[in-house]
């Protein structure tokens, strides 16, 4: 039987419209949401979950979420936008397992970019990435 070995959450903010965090162009990004993780013993998998309310504001475009652990990316997902009033507003929901972390204290960071030139988008909220790291 699996046993829980940590958990943490960031929640910078549980509604839309509670933030308003441009998305930069890349290959600039922007950490918006990070929290820390104390991982005891291997093995061990450490499932990262987020949601990310964004807004298309100009064009058609695409932002890239990466997901770093102490620095180095281990993950990565894309997402399109279009401005348009009925497909402005966007849930992204992200989901991965990283596993056998090394034990130690480990600093995980969700981080957003866009990759489209002279397209535009915001991070609105909500914005809610947890990980919780389980032994099998």
């Amino acid at each position: 039987m699996a046993q829980i070995l940590a958990y943490n959450v960031s929640e910078p903010t549980r509604v839309t419209d509670g933030a308003a965090i441009p998305i930069p162009l890349t290959p600039a990004g922007v950490g918006i949401a990070q929290f820390n993780l104390v991982i005891p013993s291997v093995p061990n998998f450490v499932e990262l979950k987020a949601v990310v309310g964004i807004r298309g504001d100009l064009n058609t475009g695409s932002v890239l979420f990466r997901i770093f652990r102490d620095g180095q990316v281990i993950s990565y997902s894309r997402e399109g936008f279009e401005s348009a009033d009925s497909e402005q507003f966007y849930l992204v929901p992200i989901q991965m397992v990283d596993p056998n972390v090394t034990p130690g204290a480990h600093s995980y960071t969700l981080s957003v970019e866009n990759l489209t030139a002279g397209t535009t988008a915001t991070v609105i909220g909500p914005i809610v990435f947890s990980g919780l790291a389980v032994s099998p």
